[in-house]
């Protein structure tokens, strides 16, 4: 690694730690559930500010970031990273290594979704065992199903069925993910609604059963019938 970007690496894990608060990190775990054997305690908010100013992208630092395995020093390597230099193999590895779903979703949102073909990235990774990198493909899922994203309906209808297959998968951070995949697909606007829709009444009677799928679609349901939710997609071209 080049000495230049270790040094500079150092000095943003030294910011990091200097806002870092043992209250906050207390409060990651037990309030949020976050995983913080490797976090200092440093809100989101502030790792934001501390980017502000650094060009972007950076992905020699953002490796470097990585490197240093702390928590919120990967995030900020998801914020400075470069999508078009991720390759297969670094998306792969950075995946293997998440381990709470606070840097999965961000990760997700911040560069994953922002990748060549994040489709079918999100796929291929639904498609794998591990549940972070299982979670991580329906997170890239549900950024490419926001509003403002440029996912095509018929890209999304196509990956209804990992939903309906995975909605039965015994792990919260898994089967949340799902259930977030689910509804985003619906509020995207009104075509997609009924898809979605259908796809929570295929996942009732397929798993009947099963106290996850169950959840995940009457959830999914709950919120996609609400008024305020209607009123909402109707507005979305």
């Amino acid at each position: 690694m080049n000495p230049v970007t270790r040094a500079r690496a150092e000095e943003l894990v030294n910011r990091i730690k200097r806002h870092a608060s043992p209250a906050f990190k207390t409060q990651m775990s037990a309030r949020f559930g976050i995983q913080t054997e490797l976090a200092v305690g440093t809100p989101v908010t502030t790792l934001r500010q501390i980017v502000k100013g650094l060009p972007r992208p950076d992905q020699e630092l953002a490796d470097a970031l990585w490197a240093s395995r702390i928590h919120e020093a990967r995030i900020m390597a998801s914020m400075l990273a470069d999508p078009a230099q991720m390759t297969r193999e670094k998306l792969d590895e950075w995946a293997a290594e998440l381990n709470s779903w606070d840097i999965c979703d961000l990760c997700a949102n911040n560069l994953f979704s922002k990748v060549k073909n994040p489709l079918k990235l999100a796929e291929r990774w639904i498609k794998r065992e591990e549940e972070f990198v299982r979670r991580a493909g329906f997170a890239v899922l549900c950024s490419l199903a926001l509003p403002r994203a440029k996912t095509t309906d018929e890209e999304l209808v196509k990956l209804l069925p990992l939903i309906k297959n995975h909605a039965a998968d015994a792990r919260p951070m898994v089967y949340k993910a799902v259930n977030w995949a689910l509804r985003n697909i619906g509020k995207k606007n009104p075509r997609l609604t009924p898809k979605a829709v259908a796809c929570a009444h295929e996942i009732l009677d397929l798993y009947e059963e099963n106290k996850s799928a169950r959840w995940v679609a009457n959830n999914a349901l709950w919120e996609l019938n609400s008024p305020k939710i209607k009123a909402m997609i109707s507005t979305r071209k």
